[in-house]
């Protein structure tokens, strides 16, 4: 019997939804039993909440046969929907596929599958991977100042570069379809970003050429300002960086730039900011119209988002100025489908007093 087979056969990997509802059947009667599965089948809306996500599923994952998921029942697609939920998410399930496709060119390093505990040390291992695969595209988009069998350390100096070499870290200077934070460190002085080859552990150190705005800091994967002694690295490393940083030769990363990149990075970041203009004043728009709305009834009863104050947009991109804060984060709310509305919205807030 093959590996597969015999995962598939193994009893702590099946279950049976008739065996579940003889649970609640007194007696174990069969009357009892049919009588759920006909109030499954009766579930308000069940088609239609079931080909929404048959069109998520297609959209998330387009290697997934379509095929496959036609020859499934309306209960089979909403319950493979909720298994989804349940264990893992979307986005970590993309990212592992990502990671199988990586593992199967050798560009994981660490490919005993059996290592791996979690996703956060497979996603870990998948960057790395990633800037192996994209490295002969972005070599002219980073300065590499040292590199040895663990450590690679390098200065990003564009905003493309930066997200692909801080990919899975909280970095604002990664921040997607936000090239503010970039620019403001890139301009400001030395930003570098050290990355362990083996396991794909990130953290990032800044130093400030403004001798008017001091600074000289180490960030983690979660943008936790941190002292270099707690940032993992080597301590040589720690003096090699304090050593390049106060080179009174060192240049901000955005003044390494040749004059036709600088060009191509200025506009490039004010087309990011229209864009995300744009994107804002829509997001505005849609939540305006809802709450003037009355909202449809729901299967399922919805908290409400926290009330998020958002910032005056100043008409200048290049010189606008930042205020640290707490961080809000939760669920853009683009318009309802039925899927939305079969589970809870989630919200979390955290207060990031510094960010990177």
């Amino acid at each position: 019997m093959s590996r597969i087979k015999d995962l598939r056969t193994n009893e702590d990997y099946n279950l049976n939804i008739v065996s579940i509802l003889e649970m609640f059947s007194p007696e174990g009667k069969s009357k009892y039993t049919e009588t759920l599965l006909r109030m499954m089948k009766n579930t308000p809306n069940l088609k239609e909440h079931t080909k929404e996500i048959k069109l998520v599923l297609n959209d998330k994952f387009p290697f997934i046969e379509k095929s496959k998921l036609d020859l499934m029942s309306d209960i089979q697609i909403m319950l493979l929907y909720k298994f989804i939920d349940g264990f893992f998410n979307m986005e970590d399930l993309q990212k592992y596929r990502k990671f199988c496709e990586y593992n199967e060119r050798n560009l994981i390093e660490q490919n005993d599958l059996t290592t791996y505990k979690s996703f956060e040390q497979m996603i870990a291992a998948m960057g790395v991977a990633e800037m192996k695969a994209e490295e002969k595209e972005l070599e002219t988009q980073v300065i590499k100042i040292h590199e040895d069998s663990e450590w690679l350390m390098v200065r990003p100096l564009t905003f493309k570069s930066s997200c692909k070499y801080g990919a899975n870290t909280k970095w604002c200077t990664t921040t997607e379809h936000n090239q503010e934070y970039y620019n403001k460190y890139s301009k400001k002085g030395v930003l570098i970003y050290c990355i362990n080859k083996k396991n794909g552990y990130k953290v990032a150190a800044f130093y400030s050429l403004d001798k008017n705005e001091p600074e000289f800091s180490y960030w983690n994967q979660k943008d936790t300002r941190i002292d270099s002694t707690d940032s993992n690295l080597p301590l040589e490393l720690i003096g090699f960086i304090r050593d390049y940083v106060k080179d009174p030769k060192v240049k901000s990363n955005t003044a390494m730039l040749s004059g036709d990149q600088k060009k191509k990075e200025l506009v490039t970041g004010r087309k990011a900011a229209i864009s995300e203009r744009v994107a804002s004043a829509v997001r505005r728009a849609q939540e305006e119209i809802e709450v003037s709305e009355p909202m449809e009834e729901s299967v399922m009863e919805q908290p409400e988002l926290p009330f998020v104050e958002e910032r005056e947009q100043e008409s200048s991109y290049e010189n606008r100025e930042n205020e640290d804060g707490p961080t809000i984060s939760y669920r853009p709310n683009n318009q309802e489908t039925p899927i939305d509305r079969m589970q809870w919205i989630s919200t979390q807030i955290s207060e990031t007093p510094n960010r990177l």
